[in-house]
């Protein structure tokens, strides 16, 4: 249900909730706040601790749902990852099972103010088969980033689109005239200028109430907020004072935070809230409570507040939290890391680490990481405005090395990197070994991929591991993640000391006892993938892939699994291989472009896949020097996959098939003979029938009427091997497909070869 601010996309949603319980279903309703202060997947935690007042969770329900069912903060799984999946998982497997018993409707509102959390559980619906009703309402002209892509998602389920449009003019002048007596004339251009936008209406209609009623169009404020600065304006200034302060506090407020936080005493407070409560800005949802009509109320309040007054009013508002004792609730833990994040003073900056840290564990118990990023973002800065004497430098540092392991939890690897930077500076700039080796070990979550730049190295954090590795006194947990970080920052680029700390760090850890350093060991020596076969890899893959099963780390599970898919298409083993993507190129253009753009290629991972390219254009120009030294650089490769089939996403043909071109262009037959056969065998091997009976030259073919006289089959392949565009004598070559021997005569094509 889509509609814009204040056209009643709220109200509906009530009505809709009381017309099924009435009907008998269960209603699990939650909404997405507007607040920063709030806690991360917030409205997933109304959804399901509203399910489980009728229907408690049980067995492993109960256990995978207790990041969002308790407000402990130690409640999410020992690995990220899995916890996060089996989070998911859960909710929806959990509300089937209940809707299979009594229908079921989950209603969220707001979801334009959605955080990711709730975007990912949300879109966990796509998959589910069961008697569920979702209903959502968002407004459409904020849709945009996590937003689009869910609603995507959701798109597969062709759900019923509902956007609600303004009243029409009789319902306006039934809204008008329930607030104030008014002409034809005026409903007419309230209707017009609103555009039947319900809280429009009802908020020009008191303005007319309280400013006469024969106010023209032309008095007629142009927009809502307008009308509602209008509005305020008629209130005493301490009212709004005070309207304003619980406006920075949120769309709700507690009574006694409000009074706590307030500039004047309890009576002044109270009659400001009743002048809210009369003019119709604020409601009571419960006692002791006050909450803003619409979020377009505390949004012009907001708006209204300078900077300077806004940083005053957090201080005074996370010190009332704080005298509430609010720490233990989540809210309360929210915004108490909210609020004195925001007051930014030296007097506040110790609690704002403290509570901002309390607050990133409770969001990662969720598996929110990029809220825990933010917390911690937060929670450092806060730290910065602490006075230089009282900065415990390695506060800052273990500060640092959270919000690290975070970013790379939510996947913002780059921005890691960024973090062990800073921090590794920090380290240096307070003479301190001890903290710089403890920024280098703090990076201990893992991650499948590169950690830096491709095809970049660098030197300077190369040159400091280097230094710290020379150490005597190093214990040896950190040395296996120093040996670690060296390995990952040289990772193919053929440097032998990048092999030599691998395997130093994989023997150490099997001393430790520690199954993460092992698999980390293990994985770092693993994607080192400079030699054609590395001894032991698939082993090795194998210990790495039981570790994760074993110890309930699927990132390294993983891990292990994409290294012995990698291993396995090295070696020709495509039965190993789980899927293996095909990609066929060659367009001369392209390979002209390519060629132009021409510098070294890496010797890593992808050198197969990028020479093999490089030489579709050589013999499409027919360069000869760069043929030869193609050539040789390629040969050691002859026996190996397609290129490019050990980065398990794309693969062109065979490399004996591109040394077979390249020997052609070098004029050397008898070689080239070698290598297409070679690559026909190996084509075969991958099911790739169109890299088999493709001709080098585009014109060799299987003759059925061809009895080679070694075997005497038709399993032989005509090899015509000369140059596309001369008229030179055509080697016609015999392959045996079975003893692999050949015969070849010579012949002068007559004119141009068709």
């Amino acid at each position: 249900m889509t509609g814009e601010a204040g056209l009643g996309k709220s109200a509906l949603l009530g009505r809709l909730t009381e017309r099924l319980e009435q009907d008998g279903w269960l209603i699990a309703t939650g909404r997405c706040p507007d607040a920063e202060s709030a806690p991360p997947a917030w409205a997933w935690a109304e959804v399901l601790r509203g399910v489980a007042e009728s229907v408690p969770p049980s067995g492993e329900f109960a256990t995978d749902l207790a990041p969002l069912l308790t407000d402990a903060a130690g409640t999410g799984g020992a690995d990220a990852t899995e916890g996060r999946f089996r989070l998911h998982r859960a909710v929806w497997s959990w509300l089937a099972a209940v809707a299979r018993e009594r229908p079921l409707a989950v209603v969220l509102d707001d979801l334009h103010w959605a955080d990711t959390q709730t975007f990912a559980m949300l879109s966990g619906v796509a998959g589910v088969r069961a008697p569920i009703l979702l209903v959502a309402a968002y407004r459409p002209d904020e849709v945009g980033g996590q937003l689009t892509e869910t609603l995507a998602v959701l798109a597969r389920s062709a759900p019923l689109r509902l956007p609600l449009a303004g009243l029409p003019e009789q319902a306006v002048a039934e809204l008008v005239r329930g607030v104030c007596a008014t002409d034809d004339a005026t409903v007419a251009a309230l209707a017009e200028r609103t555009g039947g936008n319900p809280f429009y209406v009802r908020e020009s209609a008191r303005l007319l109430s309280s400013e006469g009623a024969l106010v023209a169009l032309s008095d007629v404020p142009e927009g809502v907020r307008d009308v509602l600065r209008r509005r305020l304006a008629r209130l005493p200034e301490p009212a709004v004072a005070v309207l304003r302060l619980a406006a920075v506090t949120g769309r709700e407020a507690e009574v006694d935070v409000l009074v706590g936080a307030a500039d004047t005493d309890e009576d002044g407070v109270l009659d400001a809230l009743e002048a809210g409560l009369i003019a119709g800005l604020l409601i009571e949802p419960g006692p002791g409570r006050v909450r803003f009509v619409h979020a377009l109320v505390r949004d012009t309040l907001v708006a209204d507040v300078s900077r300077l007054r806004a940083t005053w009013m957090h201080g005074r508002i996370a010190a009332a939290l704080d005298r509430a004792g609010l720490g233990d609730d989540p809210a309360g833990l929210a915004a108490l890391a909210h609020h004195y994040s925001r007051a930014a003073s030296a007097a506040t900056a110790a609690k704002a680490v403290e509570y901002s840290v309390r607050a990133a564990e409770l969001a990662e118990a969720r598996y929110a990481h990029d809220v825990a990023v933010a917390l911690l973002t937060d929670a450092v800065a806060s730290f910065d405005r602490i006075p230089r004497e009282d900065r415990d430098p390695s506060e800052r540092v273990d500060l640092l090395g959270r919000l690290l392991r975070a970013q790379v939890r939510a996947g913002a690897v780059a921005a890691a990197r960024e973090t062990r930077q800073r921090v590794v500076e920090f380290a240096e700039s307070v003479h301190r070994d001890d903290l710089v080796i403890a920024a280098f070990t703090a990076w201990t979550e893992p991650t499948p991929w590169q950690t830096r730049p491709y095809g970049v190295v660098d030197q300077p954090i190369v040159t400091r591991l280097s230094r710290l590795l020379a150490r005597p006194d190093l214990n040896p947990a950190d040395r296996c993640r120093l040996l670690e970080a060296y390995t990952h920052e040289l990772i193919g680029e053929a440097d032998p000391t990048a092999r030599a700390a691998a395997e130093e760090a994989l023997a150490l850890s099997a001393t430790l006892g520690d199954p993460r350093l092992r698999a980390s060991a293990i994985a770092a020596l693993a994607r080192d993938q400079n030699d054609l076969e590395l001894p032991g890899r698939a082993e090795l893959c194998r210990e790495l892939t039981e570790i994760g099963i074993e110890h309930d780390l699927p990132a390294y599970r993983v891990t292990g699994l994409l290294v012995q898919a990698n291993a396995a298409a090295a070696m020709n083993d495509v039965p190993a291989l789980l899927a293996v993507a095909l990609a066929a190129a060659g367009r001369t253009e392209e390979a002209r472009r390519i060629r132009k753009q021409a510098v070294a290629i890496r010797p890593d991972f992808f050198f197969a896949l990028f020479a093999t390219l490089r030489a579709m254009a050589v013999v499409a120009l027919d360069e000869r020097d760069a043929a030869a030294e193609l050539y040789a650089t390629l040969l050691p490769y002859r026996d190996g996959p397609p290129a490019g089939a050990t980065s398990l996403s794309v693969a062109l043909h065979p490399v004996a098939h591109t040394l077979g071109e390249l020997a052609l262009l070098l004029g050397r037959d008898d070689e080239a003979a070698d290598h297409f056969t070679r690559s026909v065998t190996i084509a075969e091997l991958w099911g790739a029938t169109h890299w088999a009976t493709a001709s080098p030259l585009d014109d060799r073919t299987r003759c059925p009427r061809l009895r080679c006289s070694g075997c005497h089959q038709s399993r032989c392949i005509l090899l015509i091997l000369g140059s596309r565009w001369c008229r030179a004598p055509i080697s016609v070559i015999v392959v045996c497909g079975w003893s692999g021997r050949t015969g070849r005569r010579r012949r002068q094509w007559p004119g141009r070869r068709p």
